[in-house]
């Protein structure tokens, strides 16, 4: 599920459905495929935000934490899925999806779910109240108070005493790599929010000011957040945006007294996107693009089972294979996040494996994007990345919260988006084995080159197809180009979860980016020391093994800093990412791994800017030569290194 929107509704509501119906919510829901999670008053009357905390906790927790009712069951840690009991004695799969939790309150519910949504700002992409008033001062303030330091959330891993963190963010924030060196609270952390029918001076409305850092504007009721915020949430967003030559950062305050639709509260809300992870320091917001209709156009167009154009490919096994495409639709993104380049997003539907064993391909999803600014390649065309999403993640959902979208307006690429398929449960996504990978690979790129640019009027540069991914997606996408498919990809940058088996018959320019406290590290002195590689973590297992897989020599004493900075050829430990770089006999970068300061196991999108900029450096020819260039392509000075 992509979107959950969670609706307080007023007292004396005798019939809920009506309610929702009524105002426009069912239609909403329907139209576009996503839950709708009701809170209701006990006897038609809520009661005060303490007496109602219970019921809202147990409720919405639901929401943000996955845990499908305490029914979640997992298969090899992976693959997570839940089954819920119904009345008529069948079951019925629940997944709640992340980056999309939505909140709306009516009347007397707005009071009550502000009281959780003021002290939970970090899981709220968006929120509006209607008709309502404040749940009071007393309760803004204590909510605004509450603290974030670098242990009090079960995510981030073994985490800091205040003492230490405290001196890791004035650190951070010195060196220019924080907004601040000062512990977050709710006060500093944005979320957009809408407000209908509310009287001027209601205190609500100026707390939500404050906490969005927002500046009233030329439009009437439209309060808009400064780029001089110091919001960490929005810290990347807004930079993007000003490097746009915007002049509010993302965030927003709405406040009107017209009545408003279900849709038109809807449009407010999903114009935003955040992904869950429940910690401060790498909690993001961003701004999210409406194509949910292509979307949709394209998975119906591929339930009929009727192929468009059918292409062969060698498959992984060496054998030929056949990939269906089943259906293709695009629409226009234009303006998003404030970006003055517009670009086209496709729906790619193809079929190239039975799952199901039924004589019959089964279809698989991936979203393809296009800017325009790639119409100004050169020559040789332009460059691919193919990103493979972190597990339970949607194609539509990576799209949004990666927002790698910016990176290709802004450097004209294209990028694939993998969609993921429903392995051992219809609600919840995974991927397959590495030959099902592989293969999906080999198909989204054979179409990328044979169709969809060509109906975008570009060229694609085959020579430089590049791999990305987080959690699995970067376990799935590092197997991939560690192994089997290093003759496809000229380089690879991914997150928080590395392979660390190297069989591939050839180099392959690697980096590898964790959080300070990612789930690939156990040992709890990495989060005091971010430079530590001990001799048995995945980190040590994986800078060895991809700098022996490109012919480098790396040899360091476990848990001696002078020993393993000695290994490095470079290395830059100031700011937010700690950066180690193992370069071959000419120079060439081939090998790079970064330590993320204040991230647990989060897809944070600042860093596939850095991922970008690493990979663009190198091209895969067609004879097999690799190259590198330390202008990325742009002047003639690309040298051979393999």
């Amino acid at each position: 599920m992509r979107q959950t929107t969670v609706i307080a509704v007023p007292n004396a509501v005798t019939d809920t459905y009506a309610f929702l119906e009524q105002e426009g919510w069912i239609e909403q829901a329907d139209q576009y495929g996503e839950l709708l999670f009701v809170l209701e008053p006990a006897n038609g009357v809520w009661g005060t935000p303490a007496q109602e905390a219970d019921y809202l906790n147990t409720c919405i927790g639901e929401t943000v934490g996955n845990t499908a009712f305490d029914t979640r069951s997992t298969s090899n840690g992976l693959v997570q899925s839940g089954r819920v009991n119904v009345s008529d004695g069948t079951s019925c799969a629940v997944f709640t999806g992340h980056s999309c939790n939505y909140y709306v309150g009516y009347g007397e519910g707005c009071a009550v779910l502000e009281s959780w949504t003021s002290n939970n700002p970090m899981y709220v992409a968006a929120q509006a109240f209607v008709d309502g008033q404040s749940v009071g001062s007393e309760v803004l303030d204590a909510s605004a108070a509450r603290i974030y330091n670098g242990i009090n959330t079960g995510s981030y891993y073994a985490g800091f005493d205040d003492e230490t963190f405290s001196a890791v963010l004035q650190k951070m924030a010195a060196e220019g790599a924080a907004p601040s060196g000062e512990f977050i609270t709710n006060v500093d952390i944005p979320a957009p929010t809408l407000f209908v029918g509310y009287a001027a001076d209601d205190p609500s409305i100026s707390y939500w000011i404050a906490v969005n850092d927002a500046v009233a504007t030329d439009e009437a009721g439209v309060y808009r957040q400064s780029l001089d915020s110091d919001a960490w949430q929005t810290a990347y967003a807004n930079s993007n945006a000003e490097s746009w030559g915007a002049q509010y950062g993302i965030s927003q305050v709405q406040v009107t007294d017209e009545a408003l639709s279900a849709a038109e509260i809807r449009e407010f809300l999903a114009g935003y996107t955040r992904y869950t992870n429940p910690f401060a320091y790498s909690n993001a917001l961003g701004v999210r693009a409406d194509y949910y209709e292509t979307t949709k156009a394209a998975r119906e167009a591929a339930e009929s089972g009727k192929a468009i154009q059918t292409f062969t490919f060698e498959g992984y096994s060496g054998q030929t294979e056949t990939v269906e495409l089943r259906a293709l639709e695009s629409t226009r993104l234009t303006n998003l996040g404030g970006s003055p380049v517009s670009g086209t997003l496709y729906s790619c539907m193809f079929a190239f494996n039975d799952y199901d064993d039924n004589g019959v391909l089964d279809p698989r999803e991936t979203i393809m994007y296009i800017p325009d600014s790639a119409k100004n390649a050169g020559a040789d065309g332009v460059p691919v990345v193919v990103v493979f999403p972190g597990n339970t993640q949607a194609a539509s959902t990576f799209f949004d919260c990666s927002m790698w979208w910016a990176i290709a307006n802004d450097e004209g690429c294209a990028v694939i988006i993998m969609g993921e398929y429903c392995a051992s449960s219809a609600a919840g996504l995974t991927y397959g084995d590495e030959e099902d990978n592989a293969n999906f690979s080999r198909s989204a790129l054979l179409l990328m080159e044979d169709v969809v640019s060509k109906d975008a009027g570009i060229t694609v540069d085959m020579s430089r197809v590049y791999g990305s991914g987080h959690s699995l997606g970067c376990r799935t996408i590092q197997t991939l180009t560690h192994n089997s498919e290093a003759d496809y990809y000229a380089a690879v940058g991914s997150t928080s979860f590395p392979n660390t088996a190297f069989t591939a018959d050839d180099i392959m320019p690697s980096y590898l980016m964790i959080g300070q406290a990612d789930i690939s590290e156990p040992d709890k002195d990495m989060v005091l020391d971010p430079w530590v590689v001990t001799v048995n973590s995945s980190a040590s297992l994986w800078i060895t093994g991809a700098a022996e897989m490109n012919g480098i020599q790396v040899a360091f004493t476990p848990n001696d800093r002078d020993s393993f900075l000695d290994s490095c050829s470079d290395y830059d430990e100031t700011g937010r990412y700690y950066t180690y770089t193992w370069d071959d006999e000419n120079g060439a970068p081939l090998v790079q791994f970064t330590r993320t300061l204040a991230r647990e196991h989060n897809c944070y999108p600042e860093e596939f800017r850095q991922i970008w900029d690493y990979i663009q450096h190198f091209r895969l020819a067609e004879d097999g030569t690799r190259y590198y260039s330390a202008s990325a392509f742009e002047q003639d000075d690309a040298i051979a290194i393999s």
